[in-house]
């Protein structure tokens, strides 16, 4: 123990040391980086001097290029570069960036500078904030002032081959070539080239201490480094000492014994029995200790869990994970797997002739005549009190298992001895079977077992009975599927769909079709024909008949807001035309919506909702037609067409049905009746659609028998009402 805790002080003295050198480390790399800087810096200052005179000296050769090819060629050009370049000098004009790479003899005719420009700013204002020294400041200005007396010659200069005189112009360059000119310009170098060595000398002065300093500072720095890396080697070897092992191996027997792994032995020599390895070594022998005999423990725990204290038979918790487990198998091998529901017959009047403790006896015994019948494909479970359960698995068909329930029958129904007493029991057995037209549960597969069993009773005991699947799902599927219905109209689970009808020869869209889907939180979008036959003899089929109305009007809102004013023609049911308050209701929804048309909503009917009671539907197709909505007759040519239908029911379209439009191009006879139906349909002044257009052909066809309107997956596809406004634009059909 005193070895560890010197150990631990030994390494905490260390790791502050370590910080406290880290911390100078820091500091002087901090420090150095900033004596770098200021070598960077005196080299800036060094080059900005020279490249500040350097610009001096070349404006002043600039100025003389300009003026003297203005005096030669009396190019106006020359003369405004001079004065730009004297302005800029001067400060008077911007000063274009990266000066230096300037050259005034290449400007294009067109005088096109493609270079940014910075703020105006004096040549010898510049060269003040540089730093030059007082000396090297007055060797600028007397440059400065030389350069501006030689400018006042080439002005001058200028001036006289401004006039356009030739003598003049000769003169002019007399004046730029005489040796006033020579010395004026000598005036401005002179200076300069002192400059230059003044320049030269201060600021190698000022680089070189610089250098020096960052050469003392990298020297500490790199000090500082070794000292920090012998401490922290210094610290690698205490933390060995401490942890007995690398800090990897250390961790992962921490992270197998925090995930409850004791198996793993960890292994340490004499000299690491102190160290956390050593430590962790004895936890670990501990840890593993208590689990063994926790494991010990579990195991009666599970078997007083899953098998009955009484009979040794397992009980219903192990026997519904076992049938979950056959039921899984038998889904994958397509075999069957039966469970038999056993209850015995006249149990209770032993039970209270002879008291509990005789009725124990008696079931102990049954278990053992029941346990004679298994094969390795039985399982046999005591669920509760005189209830036990045969699973039978590893079947092909349902009649392999009734041998196995005959041996039961005649076992049980075998008189036998218990504390002296004679005994004579039968059983009735319920039979369920799995797979089935629909998956269910292993809890619902032993209820119809049990069900079975009482069918079993109720037809003379002593006996098996098989359960009815197909009964059972046909009344419980449907009545599942009306309630699924009924909680999605609920939660809006159903949308509307919308497909054009388009003029065949304009391209004109003159309405949609709305055709509800069903969009099911699990099952994805559905088709009506996965739903809609269900419901059309039930009270849902007229809400959502009437869900379906309110729709269309809230989407005609929508839509008539983005410009778009389209009919909309909406299927009704037979049930739901029939309905005594059906034109009430509607005219209740036109209420809702007043800014609506009603005339906007079309209504297709089948023709039989028409022909049942002709009188009663007429009446209310009259009340409808009233509010401003319009009929359509749809799948024309599917049922009994009655020519006196036509003349007495208030419809203005037929929609020729899909069956005699897809195959015209093929067909003689549906190209015949579409003729027919077509003539009819001008006899009778009724518009007629043809539904199923799949091609450019089959409008083409149309077109030439006399049918100007068409609908279908050549035209497009249904689709959600936001998409309909884009797919107008796309097909730049137009919108009435």
């Amino acid at each position: 123990m005193q070895q560890s805790s010197f150990r631990l002080t030994g390494f905490s003295l260390r790791l502050a040391l370590s910080v406290v050198v880290f911390i100078f480390f820091l500091i002087s790399f901090f420090v150095y980086v900033e004596a770098e800087r200021a070598i960077d810096k005196a080299h800036n200052t060094r080059l900005q001097s020279f490249l500040l005179a350097d610009e001096l000296r070349q404006s002043s050769d600039d100025l003389t290029r300009m003026v003297r090819t203005y005096a030669v060629t009396g190019d106006v050009r020359y003369r405004q570069h001079f004065d730009e370049i004297f302005a800029i000098r001067n400060g008077v004009a911007p000063r274009p960036e990266n000066y230096h790479f300037i050259y005034w003899d290449l400007v294009d005719a067109s005088d096109h500078r493609p270079r940014p420009f910075a703020a105006p700013q004096a040549l010898l204002e510049r060269m003040r904030h540089v730093g030059f020294t007082e000396i090297e400041l007055s060797q600028l200005v007397s440059a400065k002032q030389a350069s501006d007396e030689l400018a006042a010659i080439e002005q001058d200069a200028m001036k006289l081959v401004a006039t356009g005189d030739p003598m003049l112009r000769a003169s002019a360059l007399t004046l730029l070539h005489d040796a006033a000119y020579h010395q004026a310009k000598a005036g401005i170098m002179q200076p300069i080239d002192q400059l230059y060595s003044m320049m030269d000398a201060r600021t190698k002065v000022a680089v070189d201490k610089a250098e020096q300093q960052a050469e003392r500072l990298r020297w500490v720095f790199i000090v500082l480094g070794l000292m920090l890396a012998f401490l922290l080697w210094q610290l690698k070897k205490r933390e060995l000492a401490i942890l007995g092992a690398p800090v990897t191996e250390v961790y992962q027997h921490i992270t197998a014994l925090g995930q409850g792994d004791f198996s793993q032995k960890i292994n340490v020599t004499a000299a690491k029995t102190h160290t956390i390895l050593g430590w962790l070594a004895e936890t670990q022998r501990r840890l593993a200790q208590l689990d063994h005999s926790r494991q010990l423990s579990q195991q009666r725990l599970e078997h007083l869990a899953h098998y009955d204290a009484l009979t040794g038979l397992p009980n219903r918790l192990l026997l519904n994970d076992r049938l979950q487990q056959a039921m899984q198998l038998a889904k994958q091998s397509g075999k069957l797997l039966a469970v038999a529901f056993v209850d015995l017959d006249g149990f209770k009047v032993i039970n209270d002739r002879f008291g509990h403790e005789f009725g124990d006896q008696v079931l102990k015994a049954i278990s053992q005549r029941l346990s004679a019948c298994l094969d390795e494909n039985t399982l046999l479970a005591r669920t509760n009190g005189d209830e036990f359960v045969f699973l039978i698995t590893d079947i092909t068909q349902q009649s392999d298992c009734q041998p196995r329930l005959a041996l039961a029958l005649q076992h049980l129904a075998s008189p036998f001895t218990v504390l002296g007493n004679s005994v004579q029991l039968s059983a009735s057995i319920g039979v369920s079977f799995y797979p089935q037209i629909i998956d269910i549960a292993s809890e619902q597969l032993l209820r119809q077992a049990d069900q079975a069993m009482y069918g079993a009773k109720q037809t003379g005991k002593n006996r098996y009975y098989f359960f009815d699947v197909e009964a059972e799902h046909y009344t419980r599927g449907i009545s599942k599927k009306l309630d699924e219905i009924r909680a999605a109209l609920a939660r809006s689970e159903f949308v509307l769909f919308y497909q054009p009808k388009v003029n065949l020869q304009t391209g004109e869209c003159i309405g949609v079709e709305a055709l509800i889907r069903w969009q099911h939180p699990q099952q994805g979008l559905l088709a009506p024909g996965q739903f809609l036959p269900l419901i059309e003899q039930h009270e849902l089929g007229v809400l959502l008949g009437q869900w379906v109305i309110a729709e269309a009007f809230r989407q005609y809102t929508l839509w008539y807001q983005q410009g778009i004013e389209m009919p909309i023609s909406v299927n009704i049911a037979a049930n739901h035309l029939q309905q005594a308050d059906f034109a009430e209701q509607l005219a209740q929804i036109c209420a809702e919506f007043p800014n609506v048309p009603a005339s906007m909503l079309e209504l297709e009917i089948v023709e039989t909702s028409a022909l049942q009671d002709i009188d009663y539907i007429l009446g209310t197709m009259k009340a409808c037609a009233a509010l401003g909505a319009s009929f359509s007759l749809d799948d024309f040519g599917t049922g009994y067409s009655s020519l006196s239908y036509l003349k007495r029911l208030p419809i203005s379209t037929l929609k020729l049905d899909q069956s005699f439009v897809r195959d015209i191009l093929t067909d003689p006879d549906d190209l015949a009746i579409l003729q027919g139906v077509s003539r009819l349909a001008e006899a009778f002044e009724l518009a007629t659609i043809a539904e199923g257009v799949e091609s450019a052909e089959h409008m083409q066809k149309l077109l030439d028998i006399g049918y100007l309107y068409g609908q279908g997956y050549g035209i497009a596809r249904p689709m959600p009402a936001a998409a309909l406004p884009a797919w107008l634009a796309a097909k730049g059909l137009v919108r009435t």
